[in-house]
């Protein structure tokens, strides 16, 4: 028992320790955080892969809505020509063709939306790569040039992170003066 009791202070002085000891060699450090999308969402390189995002998004809505149209008209022409049968009459060959017709355009349709929201994805993370790679060598000479022993990104498991050591700003300046290059 005694011996637990001795050992249970020996830690206790020894966590004192390790806590004192960390508070002084945190005071030593020169820490900031950014906030990674604002930077993106902020920076002249982000705002123009915005916009070529935006760009293709919309000449494939443009698609989507044209064929949505077209789609929606030969529907109503089918299901018009379908309500003017008698009702033990059977269709003609051609409201059939037309009904199969419809069908191919229509699983067409579903997999051209399919495969425009899969290449948006594969098109918005390309971007945002490019960006992110010329991000990367500005990153580093900001924190050199400011003594920074450690740049935490907010949006990475960091669960507080006060405005005092938010750098986001001073990095969209320094990003976007580079970009200039």
């Amino acid at each position: 028992m005694k011996r637990m009791h001795i050992k249970l202070l020996i830690l206790i002085a020894l966590a004192l320790v390790l806590v004192q000891t960390a508070s002084l060699f945190a005071a030593e450090l020169n820490v900031g955080h950014f906030d990674l999308q604002r930077l993106i969402a902020q920076s002249n390189a982000g705002k123009e892969a915005r916009e070529k995002y935006l760009s293709r998004a919309n000449n494939y809505q443009d698609e989507i809505n044209s064929r949505t149209e077209k789609l929606k008209k030969m529907k109503e022409d089918v299901e018009s020509e379908a309500k003017k049968l008698k009702e033990n009459e059977k269709p003609s060959a051609k409201l059939i063709e037309k009904g199969k017709e419809y069908e191919a355009l229509f699983r067409e349709f579903q997999r051209l939306s399919g495969g425009y929201q899969d290449e948006l994805k594969v098109y918005d993370a390309e971007l945002t790569r490019k960006v992110l790679e010329g991000f990367a060598p500005v990153l580093g000479d900001f924190a050199v040039k400011n003594k920074y022993d450690y740049l935490f990104r907010v949006n990475e498991s960091i669960a507080f992170a006060g405005e005092k050591r938010d750098v986001t700003d001073e990095l969209v300046k320094a990003f976007n003066s580079a970009y200039k290059k």
